[in-house]
């Protein structure tokens, strides 16, 4: 049976996209967060989703893409509070099993996990995770690679077009791409499992399913 030595918290998040006086686009607060627990049997456990109140207006073009607007986050928590309930939705999902082996997970951990930490320093609250983390969209690439497709569209849309993965919600909302993203993982985990167990006996390393 496949089995890793870590428990996988694969995070999506929306920000609220401002634009500094340089015309930069600044990412300075959380709107959204999804969020995927999966086991190290590769089994999904629990999910959470919540909005979050930014300390600054959502701009029209994340309006746009997401459909959260400024009124939708009015009444919700600012960061330390909904952070408080990620929290302890994550110890529940561990269920006495420790934090630090929790591996994250993000489509491009150039931005998501940038961005919460980030968040995490502007509250001043100390970042309770491992630094070590999977780039979701770097395995879909080897997946894609190791299938004979072209690896210039990768969106988490197209990804799961290509795998025939069920979605249920909008994409850029963080908890639709969080489920998405975790499927996406199970998938390539999967087809890929065989690689280092069956290449030191000259078997075929890997046989992909190419639909």
């Amino acid at each position: 049976m496949f089995k890793l030595s870590n428990d996988l918290l694969v995070i999506d998040l929306e920000a609220t996209a401002g634009v500094d006086d340089n015309g930069v686009q600044t990412n300075n607060y959380i709107i959204d967060i999804g969020a995927v627990f999966i086991d190290r049997e590769l089994n999904i456990i629990s999910t959470f989703d919540s909005l979050v109140r930014p300390e600054e207006p959502i701009s029209e073009f994340i309006t746009e893409l997401t459909k959260i607007d400024n009124k939708m986050v009015e009444k919700v928590g600012l960061f330390p509070e909904i952070e408080e309930k990620f929290m302890e939705w994550v110890n529940k999902c561990l269920n006495g099993r420790s934090l630090k082996k929790v591996r994250l997970c993000a489509w491009g951990t150039y931005f998501d996990i940038p961005l919460l930490r980030s968040v995490y320093n502007k509250y001043k609250i100390n970042f309770p995770f491992s630094g070590t983390a999977f780039d979701i969209k770097t395995m879909a690439m080897l997946w894609y690679s190791l299938s004979g497709k072209s690896t210039e569209k990768l969106q988490v849309s197209t990804v799961a077009k290509t795998m025939d993965l069920k979605t249920i919600g909008n994409f850029h909302r963080a908890i639709t791409d969080a489920k998405v993203e975790a499927e996406i993982l199970k998938r390539v985990f999967n087809d890929l499992q065989g690689i280092f167990i069956d290449g030191k006996n000259g078997v075929e390393l890997f046989t992909i399913n190419k639909s």
